[in-house]
């Protein structure tokens, strides 16, 4: 007698969907089925350490750290199915993020793993969580002082390549604009920029050291 065909169906029972075998008869043999996302003992503190030298996280990763949250794939379906009202405030907030990422929160250009849609950018740590906090957010104390905000924020620092090329246009630019930009010595000039911008009547955020720094710098870089 040739075997029977084994026919399996998707069934709910009170403890969710599972595998049936169908045999000769109604019965079934029910088989546990995938399982279920973890419950909230898989939400994890920030391993801060690692986030303060790593500066840079995507929109979703920044989120769940500013909740003071590991961030982990996985996370956003446990906070789903198990603490729905924080899984309410993390929807929330990126909505507000991705809506004005590039407009009052910087995103990081040209990154390597950058991609198209807004959740594929990145953005840095230190600004977003001032960012929350000016929107009041609350707890946002534990992601500050993981960032060590208040002692030693982590900054991040451009390349050679980057400075170079902002120091190029910078130098240009005021070349072609400033009519004492170079003094008598062919040096550039600080204070002939200074006031060059008041007659202008307009202002800078630096002083003519700092200037005299960056002139430094364009020397060492281009001459």
């Amino acid at each position: 007698m040739p075997n029977k065909e084994k026919i399996y169906i998707l069934k709910h029972t009170p403890d969710g969907f599972q595998l049936s075998l169908e045999r000769d008869s109604e019965d079934f043999i029910f088989e546990e089925r995938k399982s279920s996302p973890p419950g909230l003992d898989a939400l994890k503190m920030p391993r801060w350490d690692h986030w303060y030298q790593r500066k840079l996280a995507r929109p979703w990763q920044a989120t769940l750290l500013g909740m003071n949250i590991e961030p982990h794939p996985s996370v956003r379906s446990v906070l789903k199915q198990h603490a729905p009202d924080r899984y309410q405030i993390y929807k929330d907030r990126m909505d507000i993020l991705t809506t004005l990422m590039g407009y009052e929160i910087g995103v990081v250009e040209d990154h390597l793993k950058s991609g198209e849609k807004a959740n594929e950018n990145y953005i840095e740590l230190s600004e977003y969580c001032i960012y929350a906090e000016k929107l009041n957010w609350v707890d946002m104390h534990e992601m500050r002082n993981g960032l060590k905000l208040d002692t030693a924020p982590p900054v991040l620092e451009p390349n050679a390549k980057f400075e170079k090329n902002v120091l190029y246009v910078l130098d240009v630019i005021l070349e072609n604009s400033v009519g004492e930009y170079r003094n008598s010595k062919g040096e550039r000039s600080p204070q002939a920029v200074i006031d060059w911008v008041k007659k202008k009547d307009a202002s800078i955020p630096i002083g003519a050291s700092t200037l005299a720094l960056w002139f430094k710098k364009m020397n060492n870089i281009m001459n």
